[in-house]
């Protein structure tokens, strides 16, 4: 059986011990939590086993276990493009490193018949895409931990992203990046690496509608209409920007609407 509260405490306790002195890391540690439950509702949803569903809140509680690695390594100032796109820092394979050294991932499951599982959902969980030879367990593992993650980003991004007046100035002076606008158009997620402003994280959160798995994941979206608050949150100040970010939300909503 897996111990999901005690796998919660072992987490707190790990971010404690590692005495990082960066904002983000308070917040990041609500935001592990509130995916756990929305992995665990998920799997539900999916009318899973009560196992499969243990595993799947336990991914949630592990799938960021990298970042604290990462804000250790980098500045509390450091930009927020580079901290989140630089190519020598992966937090997901960083947090299968940290759950293999010294055969850490005992501490938060006893039996080790999961590990593979796991450290496959841990490692794919922030990638563009999904290693294509992965088996249907592990897709199906890796597809709701990316659909929990997405969700609560969304949240973020509506209510706790961008509250200082130079964050709301910069987005809503900003112009969108052309790449991104590409493949927004395509119906893709948009290319984090592609980033050239703060606005362009708007079209990033809301191009996950394109990557989106699973009905429930649909539903809390058009129930909590985070792409409209989201979007209409800042007031664009660049007439190009605000054009394309109504026809953004446009087609988004209209996408939201075929699949639920």
């Amino acid at each position: 059986m897996i111990d999901i509260e005690k796998a919660k405490q072992e987490l707190i306790k790990y971010v404690k011990e590692q005495e990082i002195n960066h904002p983000r890391s308070p917040r990041k540690l609500e935001h592990i939590m509130r995916v756990a439950t929305i992995s665990k509702n998920l799997a539900k949803d999916l009318q899973l086993t009560e196992e499969q569903i243990r595993l799947a809140e336990l991914i949630g509680i592990l799938h960021d276990i990298g970042r604290f690695r990462q804000y250790q390594i980098f500045d509390q100032n450091t930009n927020s493009i580079v901290l989140d796109t630089t190519p020598k820092f992966n937090h997901g394979e960083e947090g299968v490193a940290i759950l293999k050294k010294d055969n850490y991932i005992r501490k938060y499951i006893q039996e080790n018949k999961y590990d593979d599982i796991i450290y496959t959902a841990v490692y794919e969980h922030n990638r563009y895409e999904l290693t294509p030879t992965l088996t249907q367990e592990q897709e199906l593992f890796c597809k709701i931990i990316k659909d929990a993650d997405k969700l609560d980003l969304m949240y973020e991004a509506v209510f706790i992203y961008w509250q200082e007046p130079k964050d709301i100035q910069e987005i809503e002076n900003g112009k969108l990046s052309e790449k991104m606008l590409a493949d927004f158009y395509q119906g893709k997620l948009a290319d984090n690496r592609n980033r050239i402003s703060r606005t362009d994280q708007i079209l990033r959160f809301v191009s996950f509608i394109f990557d989106i798995n699973f009905p429930y994941s649909f539903r809390i979206l058009k129930e909590k209409d985070f792409i409209s608050h989201m979007i209409n949150r800042f007031d664009y100040q660049l007439l190009e920007t605000k054009e394309q970010m109504e026809k953004v939300k446009k087609i988004a909503n209209q996408k939201l609407e075929e699949m639920v």
